[in-house]
């Protein structure tokens, strides 16, 4: 089983939207139909527009078992250029695999050679096996908390 790694395609949408239930458990079509397209026009880093995206996905055999989201945000919370990873999903059924580190050592390659120095993503802190994942990649403990307020 050869494991490729590409840029997101349309056809890949639904996939991702079943991936991203199965392993989070919430049923957000809505949610990935709006955001994905612009993740299709990928953008190198553009230093004008502060911005740039990244959307890559995880094929063996064919069919789409993973895929991980991410962008370029400058002075977020006043932060430089950083890169962030949104999203990352891996089917149940090809976890173990090593397909997460793959489309991260994609990820972190790419924004390397756009001269960022740091990357980040938020998780939950329940989320035990994600929180051991990024962990095991040299993720550290950032230098934000997160804070909240019900309303």
């Amino acid at each position: 089983m050869e494991l490729l790694v590409r840029p997101l395609r349309e056809n890949d949408i639904a996939t991702i939207i079943a991936i991203d239930e199965q392993t989070s458990g919430r049923a957000k079509p809505e949610y990935w139909r709006s955001k994905l397209p612009h993740y299709l026009l990928e953008k190198d880093l553009d230093p004008e527009a502060d911005s740039g995206v990244l959307a890559r996905v995880a094929e063996m055999d064919g069919e789409v078992v993973g895929f991980m989201i991410g962008e370029v945000r400058r002075w977020e919370f006043g932060q430089p250029f950083c890169g962030w990873i949104t999203a990352l999903g891996v089917d149940p059924n090809h976890q173990q695999l090593g397909i997460g580190r793959r489309l991260l050592a994609e990820f972190l390659d790419h924004y390397r050679e756009d001269g960022l120095r740091e990357v980040r993503t938020i998780v939950e802190w329940s989320d035990g096996d994600l929180l051991k994942f990024f962990h095991s990649m040299g993720f550290i403990r950032g230098p934000f908390v997160e804070l909240q307020k019900s309303l």
